[in-house]
């Protein structure tokens, strides 16, 4: 199993959440990702707010560089595209960003870890994990 973090994941992980350092430490950095988009969610958070950067940033570069930053192309592009019809299909719009990161866990066969599940668990096929909770 190959898992990919979204932003909150990221920002428990800054925090120091325990169960979500445990989870990220027991887990071989081979087999965690990250998002294109996820990175520019950070990104856009430490442009928003600049005093943060000089605390922030250090911890997130490092695991940029332990993990793999995905590319967003064309097919995480289709992927994205056929999640957020069927959710609009059914009434069920999905975020902007959400439905990216969606398309990228789908495209590359990956687990999404984030404190949102229940909006990636409309997405058909798609699993989705919450790394705060203590594993079964």
């Amino acid at each position: 199993m190959r898992y990919l973090l979204d932003a909150d994941t990221i920002s428990f992980f800054v925090r120091r959440h325990p169960t979500v350092l445990d989870r990220l430490k027991a887990t071989p950095p081979e087999l965690v990702a990250v998002s294109s988009i996820t990175a520019m969610e950070i990104e856009f958070g430490l442009q928003r707010k600049p005093e943060r950067r000089a605390s922030v940033e250090p911890i997130v570069a490092a695991l940029f560089e332990a993990v793999e930053v995905l590319p967003y192309g064309l097919a995480e592009a289709r992927a994205t595209a056929a999640v957020r019809a069927a959710l609009e299909r059914q009434g069920q719009p999905i975020g902007a960003y959400d439905v990216l990161v969606a398309g990228t866990a789908l495209a590359n066969g990956l687990i999404v870890v984030s404190g949102n599940v229940r909006e990636y668990r409309r997405v058909a096929g798609l699993a989705a994990e919450d790394w705060r909770e203590p594993e079964v």
